[in-house]
């Protein structure tokens, strides 16, 4: 296993914890692996072979390529089903609210697919970047690029202080 943590652009270490990547080649004696809550939103590109993520002791789910993975309230298991060739980034726990309109309870517990938060079109083409990058600092430069853009959007600091409000008048 090849398992490595990057640290994140300046503009961006208050809100992406860390980059990780993990190479894992296929071994058919795996076990289920269990993951437990760190209160974190990852997104994930998956270059290698699926993921199952297990529903129950039989049931499973496959996790899509390119996908971000909301808090988690429970653990869970997982089994790869090939190698595993993996390129993640891991929010602080309100990080990514900073990149999404989606409100992030909409995510607990649940792979979303990328498209289905930044469009199709915008998603295929991140997703397309990343496969083709020749190696991690290239991917870094890539998804660091597009959220600074998002980031950089006059939108997204409008959202960012009316989620805080928000927040404030929940609380």
């Amino acid at each position: 296993m090849n398992y490595q943590t990057y640290k994140p652009h300046k503009d961006l270490e208050t809100i992406v914890k860390f980059y990780w990547t993990m190479e894992v080649p296929f071994d058919p004696k795996n076990q289920k692996q269990k993951i437990v809550p760190d209160g974190c939103v990852e997104m994930t590109f998956n270059f290698g072979d699926k993921i199952k993520r297990y529903t129950s002791e039989t049931d499973f789910i496959l996790h899509p390529n390119a996908m971000v993975m909301g808090q988690r309230t429970k653990s869970y298991y997982i089994l790869p089903v090939g190698n595993v060739d993996t390129f993640a980034i891991c929010f602080y726990p309100i990080g990514f609210a900073n990149f999404v309109k989606t409100p992030l309870e909409n995510l607990v517990d649940r792979e979303t697919p990328i498209s289905e938060l930044f469009g199709q079109t915008e998603a295929y083409e991140l997703e397309q970047q990343m496969i083709q990058a020749m190696n991690t600092q290239k991917r870094i430069d890539i998804i660091e690029t597009f959220f600074l853009k998002i980031f950089n959007e006059k939108n997204t600091v409008s959202n960012i202080v009316k989620s805080t409000v928000d927040s404030l008048l929940k609380a």
